[in-house]
């Protein structure tokens, strides 16, 4: 049975990652999030790569591949939220994330999305799974 083909998605929609399911993110839709969450929380007006944006689409560009968007997204969001910038280091570049937090969160990321998951498909309440209980009520 032939697939349905997936509808084009602009540029501009690459980078509402608000909005944009996560199976279609890319580097794009990564890098507009690490940009606006910057503006957002540390008030940051030009954003400034690390390595320049070669190096950086390159490092998210493997972090998708290897983790996929959903960690990864939980990864960002986490790395913010814990995040205070210095004098020095303003921002928080996807670069500098991806190197050397992305290492120490997303590990718990990951344990927590395989509990969630075993969780959702182990039996609960007498043999029903927590999805067909869900259903059931």
């Amino acid at each position: 049975m032939p697939t349905k083909p997936r509808k084009k998605i602009t540029a501009e929609q690459r980078k509402d990652w608000r909005n944009l399911p996560l199976d279609d993110w890319n580097t794009a839709t990564v890098h507009a999030m690490v940009i606006d969450l910057n503006a957002e929380k540390f008030a940051v007006e030009k954003y400034v790569p690390m390595r320049g944006y070669g190096f950086e689409q390159g490092s998210i560009k493997r972090a998708l591949t290897e983790y996929g968007a959903e960690a990864l997204r939980e990864t960002i969001e986490r790395a913010f939220a814990e995040y205070r910038p210095t004098a020095q280091y303003p921002q928080l570049t996807a670069g500098f994330l991806i190197a050397y937090m992305l290492p120490r969160i997303l590990p718990q990321v990951l344990a927590e999305q395989q509990r969630k998951a075993k969780a959702e498909s182990e039996p609960v309440n007498g043999g029903m799974s927590a999805e067909e209980l869900a259903r059931w009520l």
